[in-house]
């Protein structure tokens, strides 16, 4: 159906990350109810990611590493991807622990080596890298790991390539996460210096934000679980149980759009009545023009 000069996205992902959550879905830091809150988010998916193909959650999938907390993600998600038929992409961040982790979401592999993995969906290739380093909070490349990804890259398809990487290749706002960065920025430079990268979807800061890294579009997805408040007053952290939200990623043959959707319910109004959408949707596309977007002629002497 026509409306504006592009087309649908050919690939639409959903990207959420930082869930962080507890076995049993206990509250983190006996405050925050991060269950409460993905199933929350998991039910907001099935109305704005309605059409997505694929679902990327960019790490810290549980707080502790708990093998019930990673069965506890995949209860609450996995029935939305099957509704949508979006396959799930997890990658692991610093909270992560490779054996449980993997075990727990039938990942396979070596139970310490990186998560990584590769899945083409409509012509355009995700890439999740595991930037995780087992007993560090920083990010980094595991031995092999760039060699890895430099081959990962090569011959990609229509759409190019999508990397998901916990730890945002960016630098970053609060002085203290500094010391939590990817460190292996300058390698990582040299392997996607010349691909096909479309994009770099992170999470690790809990804000939403973007950037650029090697000329690539760098999105930050914020958690689920809680934000920080970066007007808290320094030197302390603040965290926030509010603004939790994922993103909507619309890859086109030409760009790329994102858009941020608030993980949690909120009081809402409709600002443009249903009764008008399903007018417009049943005029051909220049009446649509002229009936949405045609101003009321001024009044005299305006």
């Amino acid at each position: 159906m026509t409306y504006g000069m592009h087309p649908d996205a050919a690939v639409v992902i959903a990207h959420l990350s930082d869930t962080h959550l507890l076995a049993g879905g206990a509250p983190l830091a006996g405050l925050v109810d991060t269950e409460a809150h993905l199933r929350d988010t998991a039910a907001r998916l099935r109305v704005a990611a309605a059409d997505a193909d694929v679902i990327v959650v960019s790490g810290d999938v549980a707080d502790l590493g708990e093998p019930a907390a990673y069965a506890l993600a995949r209860e609450i998600l996995e029935p939305v991807a099957a509704e949508l038929g979006a396959p799930i992409v997890w990658t692991a961040g610093n909270h992560d622990e490779r054996p449980a982790m993997r075990e727990a979401l039938s990942l396979g592999g070596a139970p310490l080596d990186p998560i990584d993995s590769i899945v083409e969906v409509g012509g355009l290739r995700v890439i999740a890298l595991d930037s995780s380093l087992p007993g560090w909070h920083h990010g980094g490349f595991d031995e092999g790991q760039a060699e890895w990804l430099a081959d990962a890259l090569e011959d990609p398809p229509a759409l190019g390539s999508v990397l998901v990487m916990h730890h945002p290749p960016l630098p970053y706002r609060t002085r203290l996460m500094r010391l939590l960065e990817f460190r292996d920025e300058e390698r990582l430079r040299e392997v996607v210096d010349g691909a096909d990268v479309r994009a770099i979807l992170s999470g690790h800061l809990h804000i939403g934000g973007s950037g650029t890294f090697a000329e690539v579009p760098v999105v930050l997805a914020s958690a689920t679980s809680y934000a920080d408040d970066l007007a808290g007053p320094p030197p302390a952290m603040h965290g926030i149980d509010a603004t939790q939200s994922f993103n909507l990623i619309e890859v086109y043959a030409d760009a790329i759009a994102h858009s941020v959707v608030p993980a949690l319910p909120q009081e809402s109004r409709e600002t443009v009545p249903a009764e008008l959408a399903r007018a417009v949707d049943a005029l051909d596309p220049a009446e649509r023009l002229d009936r949405f977007s045609r101003k009321p002629a001024p009044a005299d002497g305006a």
